[in-house]
């Protein structure tokens, strides 16, 4: 996430909202749009629930407005992501410790964007 965090936080994300997508709870989120939050809830359940996405997430990502072929490349990169993670996940890959992390812990999360 910290990658993510900071590309979000540059190009003008509020960091409630950066932090409510890290936390995996989209619809928390205030500056993003209902299109972007069904989205969320559906790459969400592709990762944690790939056996019960149905035709009726994709009708409803359809109904948000989303066209047929971003669906597939949603669909598409969030399994290639899978496939990255767990390669990184089984050769002990970590991440960095600056980057961002749960509102909870107490430390900052991700840097805003720079002051250049």
């Amino acid at each position: 996430m910290s990658s993510h965090g900071g590309f979000l936080r540059s190009q003008g994300q509020e960091l409630s909202d950066v932090d409510a997508v890290g936390m995996g709870e989209p619809e928390k989120a205030k500056g993003l749009s209902p299109k972007e939050r069904e989205l969320l809830k559906f790459v969400k359940r592709l990762t944690l629930e790939p056996a019960k996405t149905s035709d009726l997430d994709i009708e409803a990502l359809r109904k948000a407005g989303w066209t047929d072929e971003q669906i597939f490349e949603a669909a598409f990169d969030t399994a290639l992501f899978a496939f990255f993670n767990r390669m990184a996940d089984a050769y002990g890959l970590g991440y960095e410790k600056s980057g961002w992390l749960p509102p909870s812990s107490g430390k900052p999360s991700s840097p805003g964007p720079s002051s250049r």
